[in-house]
């Protein structure tokens, strides 16, 4: 649906490029407070296997599950895999269920920079919107998922930017 006010589209536009921007800082800020040397592929290898084993409900995370929450390509997600195995975050084990694959399972230090990580996460945003009412944060929330859910959910843009074979948007979890 596009807006019937001008101006509308290219102020949201500006306002995620800018936002953009100030995530990438942000995210510098969370391996600042983490205190140690992690790299940010392998934190976001862990929540991809962590809120991927969450929603699956006991089902076997697999490196393709990983390239379809990180929007990548397989060999990439397998290599981002790979790093954080090597860091101690992530194990792989024979997959119960295709002989073929390998199933990835959070070790205790994955569990526990996971933890780390979400908690600083919040302290930053928490420190962000520390003067908003409440409701404002929640109209916040609100909105965000219902923003992400129609980018996962539209062709447009990013489906032209990802790479042929890739399994689609990843998913809002």
């Amino acid at each position: 649906m596009q807006s019937s006010r001008p101006g509308d589209l290219e102020a949201v536009d500006e306002a995620l490029v800018r936002l953009r921007r100030l995530w990438t800082a942000s995210r510098a800020h969370v391996l600042d407070e983490l205190g140690e040397r992690v790299e940010m592929s392998s934190v976001l290898v862990v929540e991809a296997c962590a809120r991927t084993e969450a929603a699956g409900a006991g089902a076997e995370v697999t490196v393709g599950d990983v390239a379809v929450f990180l929007d990548v390509d397989p060999s990439t997600a397998s290599r981002l895999v790979e790093r954080a195995a090597r860091a101690g975050l992530v194990h792989r084990t024979p997959s119960s269920v295709d002989g073929r694959r390998a199933a990835l399972v959070l070790t205790p230090s994955g569990r526990a920079l996971r933890a780390r990580a979400a908690s600083s996460r919040r302290a930053w945003l928490g420190a962000v919107v520390a003067d908003w009412p409440d409701e404002e944060v929640l109209a916040l929330a609100r909105l965000l998922h219902r923003f992400s859910a129609a980018v996962s959910a539209a062709p447009g843009p990013a489906a032209a930017l990802r790479s042929p074979g890739a399994d689609g948007p990843a998913p809002g979890r």
